[in-house]
């Protein structure tokens, strides 16, 4: 119980200033977020580009195809009854008409029997949800860069900047797992955090490597996120399922139905908890249960505590729309996906001047400017610089009318991430040929 009392509360000094509170400093610390960016610089510029089709953006990670038929079947089917429940609030972890279709398919697709489901509103609070619940001021989490920010932001914002520890990858995007080692073996570290396959990376991660860095998390007993938002977006043939980790409780899979059926706009992701994940409650004042037996009640108690004080609960009216779009199935979205075959080559080849990671997966490719000679004052030498990505990108918005994402707000500067789904084809044709031109006129010039 919450009790306040008037001897020991101070009242409030009146003042006739005009000052005011301050902010959040783990807010002000935060990355600003580059979508909003890159949408106002559209907005800034877009009077430039009227008459010549407008601003493309291969910026926001969407996808240009619709849902599936069979998802707005099942809106109309709901909002036609005479009585529904839209309106109304819905269990925190979901619909039973959704939860149970997932709880189907997370087995059968993804090996993960013995899980809780918790259905989120995306894939973005999803993993807020994970870092609200399972970390505290002190508490220390990995990534690797280039990093999906909207992570770091949610990281920075709950656990302060700080809290952020950022790893390397290889020039191929993969993980530094020595280093992984070191830092866990030195460091206190409680979260690592991997998407796969990779935003922005837009490389897939072989199963073997994962399960390496799962051991690694349940040897120094640290949480491994593993966002599968991308799950179906990999180019190999044989359409093998992607890693997950049905037997690790310290695995926390997350997952969306924003790319893959193209309900970004309806937002809805859930996230899988595994029954038997070792929690213990630190908090001898906690209305939870202290017992590390009963740790998988405890992990989803404690999570529903946040559920509930964010959305309450997702909205009924798009959890109807993702029961609607999977009933179309996993083919129906490797079908959309194969559609991207020439618009990913277009993007590949505007870029080819530029060192190029990525195009295994997801849906982009990230390129790397010149590292830049500079005169060194003090030494007399030349000391390489790297390229003003952020500049970069704000002019190809102006001068060449495309959008795409500095690597800096993904811990990578002097990188771009291109998006090669936001676009049909033929306007990918138009817009691929913008890049190339920005790129030989801006960067290679």
């Amino acid at each position: 119980m919450v009790s306040s009392s008037s001897s020991d509360t101070a009242e409030p000094t009146p003042t006739t200033t005009t000052t005011r509170k301050g902010l959040s400093p783990r807010v002000l610390e935060t990355l600003d977020p580059c979508v909003v960016l890159m949408k106002q610089l559209i907005g800034q510029y877009s009077h430039l580009w009227e008459d010549k089709g407008g601003i493309f953006s291969l910026a926001q990670g969407v996808v240009y195809w619709e849902p599936p038929k069979t998802c707005q079947e099942a809106l109309l089917k709901e909002v036609s009854k005479p009585s529904n429940l839209l309106h109304t609030y819905g269990p925190a972890q979901g619909i039973p008409e959704l939860t149970e279709v997932l709880e189907q398919k997370i087995v059968e697709e993804n090996s993960l029997t013995n899980h809780d489901i918790m259905v989120t509103v995306g894939a973005n609070q999803a993993y807020m949800n994970v870092v609200l619940t399972t970390l505290c001021d002190d508490s220390k989490a990995v990534v690797f860069a280039p990093y999906y920010f909207n992570h770091v932001m949610a990281l920075q914002m709950c656990c302060g900047n700080d809290s952020v520890v950022v790893g390397p990858s290889s020039s191929e995007g993969i993980p530094d797992l020595k280093w992984l080692e070191e830092t866990l073996r030195k460091q206190s570290i409680d979260m690592v955090t991997i998407v796969n396959p990779g935003n922005p990376t837009g490389v897939s991660l072989s199963k073997s490597l994962l399960q390496q860095v799962a051991d690694l998390c349940e040897q120094y007993n640290a949480w491994l996120v593993l966002d599968c938002t991308y799950e179906y977006f990999t180019l190999a043939q044989e359409h093998q399922p992607i890693a997950t980790f049905p037997n690790a409780p310290h695995v926390i899979h997350i997952f969306s139905l924003s790319k893959s059926y193209s309900l970004a706009g309806y937002r809805c992701g859930y996230l899988c908890l595994h029954k038997d994940a070792k929690v213990v409650n630190t908090n001898s004042n906690s209305s939870s249960s202290s017992s590390s037996s009963s740790s998988a009640s405890l992990l989803l108690h404690n999570m529903i505590k946040v559920q509930d004080t964010v959305p309450i609960a997702p909205p009924r009216i798009s959890q109807i729309a993702a029961v609607g779009a999977l009933q179309a199935g996993k083919e129906w979205v490797r079908a959309q996906y194969a559609t991207l075959d020439p618009s990913r080559q277009l993007i590949l080849d505007a870029l080819r001047p530029l060192e190029i990671m990525g195009g295994s997966g997801a849906m982009y490719v990230m390129a790397q400017l010149p590292i830049l000679p500079e005169d060194d004052s003090v030494n007399g030498n030349k000391a390489p610089v790297v390229m003003d990505d952020v500049e970069v990108c704000r002019r190809l918005v102006e001068e060449y009318g495309i959008a795409i994402i500095p690597g800096t707000y993904c811990g990578f500067p002097g990188w771009v991430r291109v998006c090669y789904a936001n676009l049909p084809f033929a306007k990918c044709e138009i817009a691929a040929k913008r890049l190339q031109n920005g790129i030989q006129n801006i960067v290679l010039q």
